[in-house]
């Protein structure tokens, strides 16, 4: 795949510059660009699990080629509200796309790569090959900019020598200033750059792979420019860079990745020296406040976590750090403004999934784990906050998990591509939050109203996480669906959620009168006491519930509460309410202290 063939013209051009029996345009349009990185997108898609094969820095999680789909369909979606048609009205929509979208390091990154390309195309109506040279310019000056510790060997490497590619070819003699032949001049030494990822950082060298951020810039350049030269990207088939210290077996060609056959493989040795490694959370949020200076939050953040990319302006700021304890970090931020799109992703437990994964590649016991729901009939897809939530949901059989709760909602876009990616026919969301059940039910409208769609969604409106848990115990893979969908609807039913949170301002409701910084409990959604302690909360909030002897409670705890804590409150709560069965999970959400469940 994308790999640099020195002996072959590319696709359909028999010479620099030109497409076969046609001279290239002197011009580009906004229409154009747009068409280019649709088509760029289209190409990423087909390469996305191998792109997740070949990530083995900053983290080997696997997870860089979908970071980039993700922020690539967000600049997609955005660009359809530019303006206008003009090249600075398409990518200024783009970058924006690309900043609210970005997953990732890889993905915060390409946002920038977008962003420095919106700055250098701004005012333009049009696009000449210098124009297209500047803006590449600009592109690799801001991806540098965004990070905290810029590494060579990596796609800021490759972003960087495509620029410098392009500036050249723009600029040299022999009428080769025009945008295709810019690109083109780009895209070779992209690939270049790429080959040489693995003599540069001894990981990747170690690993046997090319960069796989870098990987991801060649499978865009290669889409955008084989769009722009006529050629159709479905119908190419692009090689693996391979260089002297590089190795890679049964690469596939496009269409073979949905057979799940062919991927790049990471040497065993690399696999085994990373085994016992701990890797922490991968944390993104947005900030959104007033005269926010990214610099000095970046600067702020590096002395905090790793992996630190802090982008945006004055009013909103993207970050991505990798880190041990989120709380530091999410404190900080908070001290500056409100945040939003928080997300904390358990690396070590995509690390576990990626050393599966390849040891199934090369033969060894350990399979890759497969993904549930993946060719059956039907499957769930829950949306929850918080890797000890994630890991339930996971383990009792969800699909796939996608992140959101009170604070954070995912987008129908999300729960569309959770849906699909499932590959089950029929696919039953369970929000876990009132403020997601109508972006849920907007995803089934929209797959309903699709003729061409390959799953239909129904929605179980689940208010809180205990009810989305008892609507997937009711749930039977090869049930018929009616009857699953009735049974988990009835299953909501059969819990009360107590949650209990810090109070952020004061406030009076009724007779009950609330301080900032006291500890309330809320039941079924509604306030009901605000306490000194989390526990007192707890315990006020369940006995309104009147628990009887024989019920269930499940505490799950999370917040600043650690397992102690949450063992010590639970015998207390054993000790005071007499009769009642308590188990104690762990949830790892954030704000909130503890959620209970009462059956």
């Amino acid at each position: 795949m994308n790999g640099l063939e020195n002996e072959d013209a590319p696709v359909g051009r028999d010479s620099i510059g030109s497409v076969e029996g046609s001279s290239p345009p002197l011009m580009l349009s906004g229409d154009e660009l747009r068409r280019a990185f649709e088509a760029a997108t289209r190409c990423l898609e087909r390469y996305r699990d191998a792109i997740n094969a070949l990530n083995v820095f900053p983290v080997p999680d696997g997870d860089t080629g979908t970071n980039m789909l993700l922020t690539m369909r967000s600049v997609n979606d955005e660009c359809s509200r530019a303006a206008d048609s003009s090249v600075g009205a398409v990518m200024s929509a783009m970058a924006h796309g690309a900043l609210l979208g970005a997953r990732g390091n890889s993905g915060v990154i390409l946002s920038q790569f977008f962003y420095g390309l919106a700055q250098g195309f701004h005012g333009k109506d049009e696009s000449n090959g210098e124009d297209l040279a500047h803006a590449f310019e600009s592109a690799s000056r801001a991806a540098y900019n965004s990070v905290s510790k810029p590494v060579d060997g990596t796609m800021l490497t490759v972003i960087r020598e495509l620029s410098q590619a392009a500036t050249r070819r723009a600029g040299g003699a022999g009428g080769h200033g025009d945008p295709l032949s810019v690109l083109e001049a780009a895209l070779g030494a992209a690939k270049e750059s790429l080959s040489r990822t693995p003599l540069q950082l001894p990981v990747l060298r170690e690993a046997g792979v090319v960069d796989a951020g870098g990987q991801g810039v060649v499978t865009l350049l290669e889409g955008a420019f084989y769009c722009l030269s006529g050629v159709e990207v479905e119908t190419l088939e692009l090689s693996v860079p391979v260089s002297p210290s590089t190795s890679f077996e049964n690469v596939p060609s496009p269409g073979d990745l949905d057979q799940s056959v062919g991927q790049p493989v990471v040497h065993e040795e690399y696999l085994a020296s990373t085994e016992e490694e701990l890797y922490g959370y991968c944390t993104q949020f947005l900030i959104q406040g007033q005269r926010l200076d990214a610099g000095k939050i970046r600067e702020e953040l590096s002395s905090m976590a790793g992996s630190t990319v802090v982008v945006g302006g004055d009013d909103l700021v993207k970050v991505h750090v990798h880190v041990h304890d989120p709380g530091p970090v999410i404190s900080y931020a908070v001290s500056l403004g409100t945040i939003d799109q928080v997300s904390m992703t358990n690396m070590d437990q995509q690390h576990e999934e990626f050393m599966a994964f390849h040891r199934g590649q090369t033969g060894t016991p350990e399979a890759p784990r497969q993904p549930a729901g993946k060719g059956t009939a039907s499957a769930v897809v829950a949306v929850a906050w918080g890797d000890g939530y994630t890991d339930l949901f996971r383990g009792l059989g969800c699909a796939s998990v996608v992140a959101g709760g009170q604070t954070m909602n995912p987008s129908t876009q999300e729960l569309l591509d959770a849906a699909r990616d499932t590959g089950a026919r029929d696919v039953i969301l369970l929000p876990n939050n009132p403020n997601i059940i109508l972006v849920a039910r907007q995803a089934a409208t929209v797959v309903e109203g699709d003729p061409d769609r390959e799953v239909t969604l129904h929605v179980v409106p689940s208010r809180t996480i205990p009810q989305g848990v008892a609507a997937l115990l009711a749930f039977s893979p090869e049930g018929d669906m009616e009857s699953v969908l009735r049974s988990m609807d009835e299953a909501l039913a059969t819990v009360k959620t107590i949650e209990v949170t810090t109070a952020v301002r004061p406030v009076t409701l009724g007779e009950l009168a609330v301080q900032e910084g006291q500890y309330i409990g809320i039941l079924e959604g509604e306030l009901v006491t605000a306490e000194d302690s989390a526990f007192l909360a707890l315990q006020k909030t369940l006995l309104k519930v009147g628990p009887e002897s024989g019920q269930l409670i499940t505490l799950y705890w999370g917040g600043d509460v650690d397992e102690g804590q949450a063992g010590e409150e639970a015998a207390r709560l054993q000790e005071n309410i007499p009769g009642v069965e308590i188990e104690v999970v762990y949830g790892g959400q954030p704000f909130y202290h503890y959620v209970a469940s009462l059956e």
